[in-house]
């Protein structure tokens, strides 16, 4: 009867809808019944809004009743011509009824409007419609509303407390949370002003009638005692949520039976995981928890009540009610108890829950003093399916260790130990390590020992068992054991041979007093990263030792650069300064494996950010690198720093979206030629063996090793070569691969298209078929305006997808491939030539050694060639040259020997002694890597002694000779060459002199003479080989490429 509402009626409506903030949803009017039989019915205006229904009377301005939908608690309508509300305001009850010919649809609106604002609230809570028949009332529509209806219900209750709502939240429940599909509901995610109790009052109240998320996140908020009762009704009401998290919320002995009660009232809850730690429960409050622990209908699956500040009583009424709920046996899969003090009537009650078959895979008992004993034991009979098993800071004695050894040695699930913390003896945890290392079943271990002062004997002892034992350890944490330089170094050597190790965590184990064995310490590390082991994290950082490696890290940085294997490094805090950071982005220039970098605190400046950018720009592998925020604050006001960081930043997002075209990118391709093989150890190795080759003076002549050196001639030439063929081939790859994706652009478009027109047809059939008003025509003008109205797909966008990003990704997986296939024929090949290198080298110093003993036997009575005696000078007797008894050499050396010491003009042979002189032996100059050394003839002459190479002396053919016929001698003498023609002795028409046997000098020696040549490898020869760098890699096939030489 709207038709008898005023103008003036109809105005105040419209102000106090605005007034309100609602909207109308149905007005009408009636006769108000009343309770007096006697008295005249009075006319009323009944209004339903959103929230509320309002009762006014006409003519006066006046809201007589005004409603909320949560207040009512009852309709009653026994006629479809009256009906009355009953309602509780402010805990007062009263009834309003009205007669009128639209009592139906006035109770179907209401009803309608409850469930479109509180869409989860349950049966039980929703009004009861008495004495009203089922034919009256209409099927309510389920509408899908945004997060469950949460905005409606929120807005809804924030009307019934008068609080305004705030838009911040709706619009996130709307735009952000129900858009991306998430069920948990975290009050960490909504800003909350300084007095946020209405707030949290109307957020609690919207989680009641909620059936959209299933967990609910309340971490490190405060609730006071009230908030606490408000919480407790969502418990009572809400029917959802699996998981619940109180973590550090303040819950206290006092408050916590308030929640208890509330989740043993609901028996529809259907809660599986709770997390009530970092509470101050005490035993009190642990005791109320328990109880509905143990009458929980379903059971849990995760609990953590760790840090309750609970003793063993109150453990022991938890455990014992897990005991008692005979669901927790078959769905507690995860059990925390850290932090709380179990001792040994906890321990038995945990113990009893363990021992009955049961499917726990955590159990986390860090810091709870237990019973070890009684505890294995029950882990060994119930515990079948335990993966990870936390003891941590809890001392272990010897008396324990072996009950812990009987548990490892029968686990077959076990994935994760943590002994941190324990302070387990080394022979202890060598035991330990042992029965893990021997559980055949047992793959993939994490294994966690830090904190534990192992020192010295406990790398020794980790390292004895690296390479054999630790067969099955993939995870290793050994931070804060007191290591020392040396302990990093035994550490890094006995993990080389490991075959199973990914991740290495070393923090803060080098001390405040740097030692000798510092250096030695990171070039062991190195070798670790260089070597077989499967290393692909290292963690190095400064730890709590507060012990900065500064400049002693910068070795480590430059291995970076030739480094294949390691995927993340972290070292942070060690205070490397700019030349670090710019070190940094040198080895990224070349190092293409490693995607993620920590290296915060290391006192970077502007400087050494923009260095490091450099780097940074010419690497597509460093995908993750948190922020250095501690260098960021120390040098953001530097000038130029923000645009620096600007482009690092940018590098890093370009890393992680690879978006480069293949068209135009200025050679800048990813599979672009990489000549950094010359520079490599491999080529260098075969540089060196053939410079060694050679400077033993002697031609190959067997026709395999010709080949050998041939083919190691052309080594550099032919990876080359290889290099090439794999741009080339990776270049043609991309060109395909362009060509391809553009064509597909075109499928990708037809297949979108087609599937729009599918679903244009679709749309238009369905309200075809759905409107009756709907003709032909105006169906035709829908499809028109659809066609030519409607976003297209851009194929310029879908060219930017396919080619740019995914073509580039392609490219980049296709690239590593391509290096995987050519690492393999370049380690082969040089693997190959090394080897027959070597086999040349030791044929020919074999040769070499039979030539001299061959030649070195004097013939008798032959004449030896003499020059005219010096007036300072007597003649020379001849004597036998010592060299006939030389050894053969069949291998070679790696002294002094080795060393390509070829003198440029070797002295002329002399039968007189050379001046006696009194000046002192110059110092022999010491080798240094790559540099030559000048002619010496005392080395040279202990080359030839002690290896046979050097200059060699006049050779004889290998064949029988006969007897040498006399030579005159001459005043002067020819200079003999470093690489003699030697004509045969059959014709003694030649006029090269013979090799004559030469008379040891009985006076004082003069430098640089024979005779300063030491026998043997003497301690005067040591200098020559002190200083020689010992390149030697542990990897086969051979070596890497060398790393940048650190600055002294």
């Amino acid at each position: 009867m709207s038709e008898e509402i005023s103008p003036n009626d109809r105005k105040f409506i419209t102000n106090l809808l605005t007034q309100k903030n609602q909207e109308s949803l149905l007005l009408s009017s009636g006769d108000k019944i009343s309770k007096k039989k006697n008295k005249k019915p009075s006319k009323r205006i009944i209004l339903i809004t959103k929230n509320r229904v309002f009762f006014l009377k006409p003519n006066q301005n006046k809201v007589k009743k005004d409603i909320h939908l949560l207040d009512i608690q009852e309709i009653k309508s026994s006629t479809s011509n009256e009906f009355t509300i009953v309602a509780k305001v402010d805990n007062k009850q009263f009834s309003y009824g009205l007669i009128t010919n639209k009592t139906d649809e006035i109770i179907n609106q209401i009803r309608v409007t409850f469930n479109h604002q509180f869409f989860g609230c349950p049966e039980e809570a929703t009004f009861k419609c008495t004495d009203i028949k089922d034919s009256r009332l209409t099927e309510i529509e389920q509408k899908d509303l945004p997060c469950g209806g949460f905005v409606e219900t929120y807005q809804s209750i924030c009307d019934h407390l008068g609080v305004p709502p705030r838009d911040d939240i709706c619009w996130d429940m709307t735009n952000i949370i129900s858009s991306k599909n998430i069920r948990s509901f975290n009050i960490g995610e909504i800003e909350l002003p300084t007095s946020a109790g209405d707030t949290i009052r109307c957020l609690l109240g919207a989680l009641k009638y909620n059936n959209y998320f299933k967990s609910f996140n309340f971490n490190n908020y405060t609730f006071n005692k009230e908030q606490f009762g408000y919480l407790a009704e969502v418990l009572k009401c809400n029917s959802t949520v699996e998981d619940l998290s109180l973590n550090n919320v303040g819950l206290k002995h006092d408050t916590m039976p308030i929640i208890a009660t509330a989740l043993s009232s609901n028996k529809n809850l259907a809660l599986t995981a709770i997390d009530i730690s970092n509470n101050q429960i005490e035993d009190k409050g642990m005791t109320a928890f328990s109880s509905y622990i143990a009458s929980s209908l379903r059971g849990i699956a995760s609990l953590d009540v760790s840090n309750t500040n609970c003793n063993k009583a109150g453990i022991s009424v938890l455990t014992n009610a897990l005991k008692k709920n005979i669901k927790m046996s078959s769905t507690l899969s995860y059990l925390n108890l850290s932090g709380n003090k179990m001792e040994a009537d906890g321990s038995a009650g945990l113990s009893s829950f363990l021992a009955s078959p049961n499917t726990l895979k955590t159990l986390n008992i860090s810091n709870t003093t237990p019973s070890m004993e009684t505890i294995v034991g029950a882990l060994v009979i119930g515990c079948a399916e335990l993966k990870t098993i936390d003891i941590s800071d809890n001392k272990l004695t010897k008396k324990e260790v072996p009950h812990l050894v009987r548990f490892i040695g029968a686990s077959s699930t076990l994935k994760h130990f943590n002994l941190s913390g324990t302070k387990v003896p080394v022979e202890n945890l060598k035991e330990l390590v042992v029965a893990i290392t021997s559980n055949i079943y047992l793959q993939d271990v994490v294994l966690d020992i830090k904190n534990n002062d192992l020192g010295i004997a406990g790398a020794r002892m980790l390292a004895s068992l690296a390479t054999d034992k630790l067969s099955n350890v993939i995870y290793l944490d050994v931070s804060e054991n007191d290591f020392g330089d040396e302990g990093v170094s035994v550490i890094c050597d006995g993990f080389v041979g490991n075959s199973t190790i990914k991740k290495l965590i070393l923090n803060g184990n080098f001390k405040q007093s740097k030692t000798k064995s510092r250096p030695s310490a990171i070039e062991s590390v190195i070798s670790l990263l260089e070597s077989e082991c499967p290393l692909e994290t290292l963690h190095m950082t400064v730890g709590n030792s507060k012990s900065p490696l500064k400049a002693d890290i910068l070795s480590l940085i430059y291995s970076l650069a030739t480094n294949s294997s390691l995927l993340e490094l972290d070292i942070s805090g060690h205070q490397m300064g700019p030349k670090g950071a710019i070190g940094l982005g040198k080895a990224l220039q070349t190092n293409k494996t490693l995607h993620t970098l920590i290296w915060d605190d290391n006192l970077t400046t502007a400087v050494g950010f923009a260095g490091f950018q450099v780097g940074l720009e010419r690497n597509l592998t460093l995908k993750n690198m948190p922020t250095p925020l501690n260098d960021i604050i120390q040098c953001h006001r530097e000038p130029k720093f923000q645009q620096i960081w600007k482009e690092i930043d940018s590098c890093i997002n370009r890393n992680q979206s690879p978006t480069r075209a293949f068209e135009g990118n200025g050679g800048n391709s990813i599979g672009a030629t990489n000549l950094s093989f010359l520079a490599s150890g491999q080529q260098q190795g075969v540089e060196k063996l053939l410079n060694k080759i050679k400077s033993i003076g002697r031609k190959v002549t067997d026709p395999n090793n010709i080949l050998i050196v041939k083919d190691a001639e052309s080594t550099e030439k032919v990876i080359g070569g290889i290099h090439l063929i794999k741009e080339s081939i990776h270049a043609s790859l991309e060109m395909e691969l362009n060509q391809k994706l553009k064509d597909f652009v075109q499928v990708v478009n037809d297949v979108i298209n087609a599937k729009k027109n599918e679903m244009t047809q679709q749309i238009l059939e369905s309200m075809q078929n759905t409107f009756q008003s709907m003709d032909g025509p105006t169906i035709k003008r829908l499809a028109t305006t659809i066609q030519y109205g409607s976003k297209d797909v851009d194929e310029q966008q879908i060219h930017s997808t396919l080619v740019k990003g995914a073509g580039a990704e392609l490219s980049s997986r296709a690239h590593e491939c391509f290096i995987s296939a050519l690492d393999i024929a370049s380690d082969y090949t040089y693997e190959k030539i090394t080897i027959g290198l070597d086999s040349v080298f030791k044929d020919l110093i074999l040769e070499e050694s039979q030539a001299q003993n061959e030649t070195g036997t004097p013939v008798p009575d032959s004449p030896v060639p003499t020059r005219s005696p010096q007036p300072t000078s007597p003649p020379i007797t001849p004597q036998p040259t010592p060299t006939t008894n030389v050894p053969p050499v069949t291998a070679p050396r790696t002294g002094a020997a080795a060393a390509p010491l070829k003198p440029a003009n070797p002295p002329p042979v002399s039968t007189t002694p050379p001046p006696v002189s009194t000046t002192p032996k110059p110092t022999q100059p010491v080798s240094k890597f790559g540099a030559k050394l000048s002619a010496n003839s005392a080395v040279a002459e202990a080359i030839a002694r002690n290896m046979g190479g050097g200059a060699p002396p006049i050779r004889k053919p290998v064949a029988p000779e006969p007897e040498p016929e006399p030579v005159t001698p001459t005043k002067d003498v020819t200079p003999i060459k470093s690489k003699p023609v030697v004509a045969p002795r059959s014709t003694p028409t030649t006029s090269t002199p013979t090799k004559t046997p030469a008379k040891k000098p009985s006076g004082p020696s003069v430098p640089g003479s024979l005779s300063d040549a030491p026998e043997s490898d003497s301690a005067e020869l040591t200098h020559v080989t002190a200083s020689r760098p010992h390149i030697a890699s542990k990897r086969k096939p051979p070596t890497r490429r060398p790393r940048p030489p650190t600055e002294n």
